[in-house]
């Protein structure tokens, strides 16, 4: 199976929706046949954030995707920004690093970033 790699810098409460679209994308993916791994950086780590609002478009969607196999990775040091421990994050998501996304780009087909 093809793998597909998604790079989100976005935070899910942007007005520009691109973290929505990213996720959007990652449902289509899947839908066809690809294992997607989201890799969520900076403001992008809040969409991992257990705390996000419930009316978020994204907040859905996200556990949807989660619950059907997308692996989700946070960036080490933008939890460290935001004060959190891998405790913080929702059970199938996990903490890593730029050198794990540096394994993940070079084993993806695919590299999308928003």
């Amino acid at each position: 199976m093809t793998q597909a790699l998604i790079v989100l810098h976005a935070a899910a409460d942007a007005p520009d929706n691109r973290a929505l679209t990213a996720l959007r994308l990652a449902g289509a993916l899947m839908a066809d046949n690809k294992d997607v791994a989201l890799f969520l950086v900076e403001a992008g780590a809040k969409l991992a954030d257990p705390a996000l609002d419930a009316a978020n478009p994204c907040h859905s969607l996200f556990y949807e995707l989660l619950e059907v196999g997308m692996q989700v990775y946070v960036c080490g040091a933008s939890m460290r920004k935001l004060g959190w421990e891998q405790e913080h994050l929702p059970a199938d998501v996990q903490r890593s690093s730029m050198k794990a996304l540096s394994g993940l780009m070079t084993a993806a087909g695919q590299i999308i970033s928003f």
